[in-house]
């Protein structure tokens, strides 16, 4: 029996690890600013993060902790591309070259499914948030109410992807000029460096 209670708790929470401008999300924004692939892009964000939560929910959690080098081998796997991915941004906002309408944002499909994969499945925070927080946190509700908070968890994601596609392409007047795209791809290179340096000084460092 579907528990409205419980799935309003789930899509609060969700929502809460969710909102935020990580790696993910910045590639998301990036690329709906430069009007690239955005109607995959939200794809390909809401059926991975439904596949985890999904994961969570039914107990994947546990599962994923036992995998001998599983967490270590992504935490500084997912380090070392994100600061590639800051460099990347700073080496894009030094080259008035690659600054044009579209800005730097991938326009090869086959590139953008493949970093959007390897900014959402690489970063450690999505495993420890997604499956492990959210999965044992649905726990505490009981089987019965798996398929509530699944529901209500599975709402807050396809909302805010949704959301945050279409905000972005709204946003691209403001990105006609050249001194726009260098402020965003700094913001982002130093987003990028951060999140980097606390994956490996709060989790990759312990693996040491």
């Amino acid at each position: 029996m579907f528990n409205t209670q419980v799935a309003l708790a789930a899509f609060s929470l969700s929502l809460s690890q969710i909102v935020g401008i990580g790696p993910q999300n910045a590639f998301v924004i990036r690329q709906g600013i430069g009007h690239s692939h955005v109607l995959p892009i939200i794809l390909i964000c809401i059926v991975c993060d439904l596949l985890l939560i999904a994961a969570g929910v039914f107990g994947m959690g546990s599962m994923v902790l036992s995998i001998p080098g599983f967490l270590p081998l992504v935490t500084w796997t997912g380090a070392v591309f994100i600061l590639w991915l800051g460099i990347k941004a700073f080496h894009s906002a030094c080259k008035p070259a690659t600054l044009r309408t579209e800005g730097g944002s991938v326009r090869d499909r086959g590139e953008v499914i493949r970093t959007l994969l390897a900014v959402t499945l690489l970063n450690p925070y999505v495993w420890l948030d997604t499956v492990i927080l959210i999965g044992s946190l649905s726990a505490a509700y009981g089987t019965e109410a798996r398929l509530s908070f699944l529901a209500g968890s599975s709402t807050a994601s396809v909302l805010w992807f949704v959301a945050i596609g279409v905000f972005s392409m709204k946003l691209a007047p403001l990105f006609r000029q050249e001194r726009s795209w260098r402020v965003l791809d700094v913001m982002v290179g130093i987003l990028m460096v951060m999140t980097a340096a606390s994956l490996i000084q709060q989790h990759g460092l312990q693996y040491l």
